[in-house]
């Protein structure tokens, strides 16, 4: 089958599996230098596939589909596709739809684990909102992170594209409408910053919700991004935001009821 993918790492499984099987990929469109493409990059360049950066006006796709495309996925894209006659159109989307539309729901997901899964679903007019063709439900370990989340999400979606391309007109005829959705909104920048104020408990949840990509800690009036944080429940007399130990490699911080522990190693200084 010719096809037409739009995505980036997140789902980059479905990419590998659609090349196993040899469909042929007319063109890959990829989001901004912003998002991490680096496994969408190699696979395109081991299959000398074109890969685009910009956002395909109407023309461009329906120039596609005269060259014989006959599907067009979605995965994890930050464009809204416009409305073509391709013969199978279906995004790819990290909830159980409809709980869980919108842009960022991963971090979410870490304090809604019931609506932990994949969704594949017809392509509609509105983000995350067309007729749901298949689902698969992922179970969440007692300390899942977004870390161990998105490798889970990673494996199973290219497990269900599987399915769904090995009875294709089935599934597709038979997708149904969402009813009663809820929608998570764009996870602002400051949802990851750390309050020393904070429990530590409430902290230990903060860091599961972003994982890899770190949370933002104030140090001397600099932010800086942490991944490696360890902690420890205690009482004690400091104030909160005062250091409790530091050397070389570790800097450890007081909270209002315990101590975070920060790998230098994983810091960064955000840019000005």
């Amino acid at each position: 089958m010719k096809v037409v993918y739009f995505g980036n790492n997140l789902f980059s499984s479905c990419l590998k599996y659609l090349l196993d099987e040899e469909h042929q990929i007319l063109r890959v469109y990829k989001n901004s230098y912003a998002h991490d493409s680096s496994i969408i990059d190699r696979l395109c360049e081991k299959s000398d596939i074109t890969i685009c950066e910009h956002k395909p006006d109407l023309t461009e796709l329906n120039d596609l589909i005269s060259l014989g495309a006959e599907m067009f996925i979605v995965a994890e894209y930050a464009y809204l596709l416009p409305d073509t006659n391709v013969k199978y159109a279906i995004n790819i989307h990290p909830t159980l739809l409809p709980e869980g539309r919108g842009p960022t729901p991963l971090p979410y997901l870490i304090k809604r684990p019931g609506f932990s899964g994949v969704t594949i679903h017809k392509i509609s007019n509105n983000f995350d909102s067309g007729d749901v063709i298949l689902q698969a439900k992922i179970l969440q370990s007692a300390n899942e992170s977004l870390t161990t989340l998105m490798i889970k999400i990673h494996l199973e979606s290219g497990r269900l594209l599987k399915v769904f391309l090995e009875n294709i007109n089935k599934y597709y005829k038979s997708a149904s409408p969402q009813v009663n959705h809820s929608y998570w909104s764009k996870i602002e920048m400051s949802e990851r910053v750390l309050d020393w104020n904070a429990p530590i408990n409430e902290i230990k949840i903060q860091k599961r919700c972003f994982g890899h990509i770190g949370l933002i800690v104030k140090l001397d009036q600099t932010l800086w991004v942490a991944s490696h944080l360890e902690f420890i429940n205690c009482q004690h007399t400091s104030q909160p935001g005062d250091v409790a130990f530091e050397d070389h490699s570790l800097l450890a911080i007081n909270a209002l009821d315990g101590i975070v522990c920060i790998h230098k190693r994983s810091m960064f200084a955000m840019p000005v």
